[in-house]
């Protein structure tokens, strides 16, 4: 009687249970002949749950399966095993293609067939894939070191392209996910790599946009990860815990970060010189700051095509900077003085969205994020200079705020391969009050609301990937008294041609516009040196750029080679400019006109199967402002990643002779970045890390400015941005990673907070 109460929701079940299907098919070689014999097996939970042997023919067949996803693997000795998620829907004949694992030769160069060799072409990208070692790595950061044009630091968890610019990060095409960390290497199905962003991205200011696919996940799981980091002696350090709990239903994430710097110190000299003066000063600026985060997100996935999400997050940052030294100050006779000054910053950011996707089928979805912001910044100055007998002493108190909002609304459709249609809006509403109450002003009072339409189309024809994105922009402003209302395009377009698997080149047009920022608009002083005033200006206009690049890719074997170009039109360029009045000096910003800029060079990267990657880049720039010389500059960089058993080895080095304004030069004497490190791991969860920041020498930079009858010159030397070394421990816990809810995604905020 007991075992018949056991197996009664069994016969029950399979009473009543969903329809059964049936799931069937053949496999075939490359050269499209039957395999016998191959295994075909279906799991869930990594739990085996059906298996099938192909016949003869290379048919095979499982029935009575229930309406549910499966890990579908197949193998066949001599052959690369094919893994994928198979959602099952309705019973599915479908054809497989394995490829033999072998070595295959071609123009006397053996190569290993391997996917992560393989570099697939699209229009405005590539899109790569990682090898077995990445995927058993543990670690995304870890992983993603091996993709070419990324530098990826796991201890430091941080992405950046190789020319130094951050990457707007998509989780499977969206900007709304929950970021690299909670990922398994085990994953990820691919990695795209976009350098010419469509209209939807143009906005946001982003140059390159990493995309990371995911295979599908559907049930309960656990992540937590918790990490902390030190320099030695103590200068900065962190410490973070994350945590994502959920099933299939509901999903529950959260992080909690706080970052420190303890005296950072910078040794400052420089000297001013006007119609009738010149003053020179030498000193120390320290800088002590804390920093602290949190974030909830709640996922629900309450109908089997809908997806919603609850998002609030918050931080705060107390920065205090002060500074002392001497000087020389020389008018119709020499004085000598001593100087003190001091800045406290205190800023919040409170944000909370609402996120909504719907899923009409697979391939066509609509999403909506509508999201709230407020945020403050309080910022006050003093300054105080002593001479032998009178005594100069200037201050200033703002109390500023912002309030924002957006809805953002987007319609995907994606048929085929390569084909893809994209159209969306966004509408957004800023409003900003700067409060200069040391002088009791009247409020500065910014407000701006944008409306942005936008459409995007992928598509290819013979060897031809193509792309075409266009966006209009409707602009209403007001900034004190004057008020501006314009229209603005946005547009870009990228073609890639693939001359074989290994060579393709592309070409991109890309037509943005940027908005001058708050700061730039306010029109109250934000110096207090007794010889310059620092003020915005509230009549400038959005700088346009107009940009065409071309490059050639080449890949083969590990190598992937890209030389490139890129010239670059601005027009109602914002510029710093200056001018002289009474013996002080005013600065303050215009639209310059046209600027025009030119680089050429490339990047090359290898990737050594087992155990690494190295990789360099290096570019020529020519800076043409109006009715000046070009300007020339240089910049490079390079690096490597090792890994052997327990132990990863990493180093980084980039470096830029020169950045120019149209009044102003600056040097960087040494390296703006330079690291070596080194990991070792416990276990694959597990892992410490020991770093040496700025090895080539002591973080340097000088500025050099003239204006005019102006002439300044300044050198920072920051000390204790040197060889000082940092150690981490990071502890990760993942458990049922592959099951968890279908939507990986939280919204992040984009509000980064009023600044002057």
């Amino acid at each position: 009687m007991k075992k018949i109460l056991l197996l009664l929701p069994f016969i029950l079940g399979s009473q009543f249970s969903d329809a059964q299907y049936s799931f069937s098919g053949v496999v075939i070689d490359e050269k499209r002949e039957t395999l016998p014999g191959v295994q075909v097996m279906l799991s869930i939970n990594d739990s085996l749950f059906a298996a099938a042997l192909t016949d003869e023919k290379g048919k095979f067949s499982i029935k009575n399966l229930s309406k549910m996803e499966y890990e579908l693997q197949i193998t066949y000795p001599g052959y690369n095993v094919f893994e994928e998620m198979l959602d099952l829907q309705r019973s599915l004949n479908t054809e497989y293609m394995l490829m033999p694992k072998r070595d295959v030769e071609l123009d006397d160069v053996v190569v290993t067939a391997n996917r992560s060799d393989y570099v697939k072409r699209t229009a405005t990208g590539h899109i790569f894939y990682l090898s077995e070692q990445a995927k058993n790595s543990g670690n995304p950061y870890r992983a993603l070191k091996e993709i070419p044009k990324l530098i990826s630091n796991e201890a430091l968890q941080k992405i950046t392209m190789e020319d130094g610019s951050s990457p707007l990060i998509l989780i499977d095409g969206n900007t709304i996910n929950s970021g690299v960390a909670p990922i398994d290497p085990k994953e990820i199905e691919s990695v795209e790599i976009m350098d010419v962003v469509n209209a939807r991205y143009l906005r946001t200011g982003a140059k390159h946009i990493l995309n990371i696919k995911l295979k599908k996940k559907t049930a309960p799981y656990t992540f937590f990860e918790t990490a902390t980091r030190h320099d030695v002696p103590i200068r900065n350090g962190m410490g973070v815990v994350y945590f994502e709990i959920g099933n299939q239903k509901y999903s529950l994430y959260s992080r909690a970060a706080a970052n420190y710097t303890y005296d950072n110190n910078t040794e400052t000299q420089g000297w001013q010189r006007g119609e009738n003066y010149y003053k020179q000063n030498n000193g120390v600026i320290r800088e002590n700051s804390n920093y602290q985060l949190g974030e909830l997100l709640f996922k629900w996935k309450f109908t089997e095509k809908d997806y919603l999400a609850a998002h609030a997050y918050g931080q705060q940052k107390l920065k205090k900077i002060r500074s002392w030294g001497t000087g020389e100050y020389q008018t119709d006779y020499l004085q000598d003085f001593d100087y003190t000054a001091f800045n406290r910053n205190d800023a919040y950011i409170l944000t909370g969205s609402l996120y909504h996707k719907h899923y009409f089928t697979d391939d066509k979805t609509l999403e909506t994020t509508l999201a709230y912001n407020k945020n403050g910044d309080d910022s006050d100055e003093e300054r105080e200079e002593i001479y032998p007998d009178w005594r100069y002493r200037n201050l200033y108190k703002y109390r500023n705020k912002r309030s924002s909002g957006s809805l953002n609304i987007d319609y995907s459709w994606s048929w085929g391969e390569v084909n893809s249609l994209n159209v969306g809006s966004e509408t957004m509403y800023v409003n900003d009050h700067i409060n200069q109450v040391s002088e009791g002003y009247p409020v500065f009072r910014h407000r701006a609301w944008n409306e942005y339409l936008y459409s995007a189309f992928s598509s290819k024809t013979g060897n031809l990937f193509y792309m075409a994105s266009a966006g209009i922009e409707g602009i209403w402003l007001r900034a004190g008294n004057v008020s501006n209302r314009y229209i603005k395009p946005r547009a870009s377009f990228s073609g890639t041609y693939e001359f074989s698997r290994n060579h393709s080149s592309r070409m991109s047009y890309t037509l943005t516009n940027t908005a001058p920022a708050v700061g730039q608009l306010n029109p109250y002083n934000t110096s207090t040196d007794s010889l310059v005033v620092v003020k915005g200006n509230p009549e400038l206009l959005p700088v346009q750029n107009h940009q065409i690049e071309s490059s050639y890719t080449f890949n083969k074997s590990g190598w992937y080679l890209t030389p490139s170009t890129s010239y670059s039109i601005y027009t109602d360029r914002i510029e710093p400019f200056g001018f002289s009045e009474n013996g002080i000096y005013t600065s303050t910003y215009r639209n310059m006109g046209r600027f025009k800029t030119l680089t050429l060079g490339g990047s090359v990267s290898y990737r050594l199967n087992k155990w690494g990657r190295i990789y360099a880049n290096a570019y020529h720039h020519v800076d043409y402002f109006s009715g000046m010389d070009p300007l020339k500059s240089f910049s490079c960089g390079g690096g490597f990643m090792a890994t052997y058993k327990k132990w990863t080895f990493s180093g980084d080095i980039s470096y830029q002779n020169y950045q120019y304004t149209p009044v102003s030069r600056l040097t960087q004497v040494t390296p703006e970045y330079s690291q070596v490190q080194v990991n070792y791991n416990f276990t694959k969860n597990f892992y410490i890390a020991v770093a040496l920041p700025y090895f080539w020498g002591t973080l340097r930079s000088d500025i050099t400015t003239h204006s005019g009858t102006y002439r300044s010159f300044s050198s920072n030397r920051m000390i204790d941005q040197s060889a000082h070394p940092w150690i981490l421990l990071r502890y990760t816990f993942r458990k049922n990673n592959k099951q968890k809810i279908k939507l990986d995604n939280i919204i992040k905020s984009k509000e980064k907070g009023i600044s002057l």
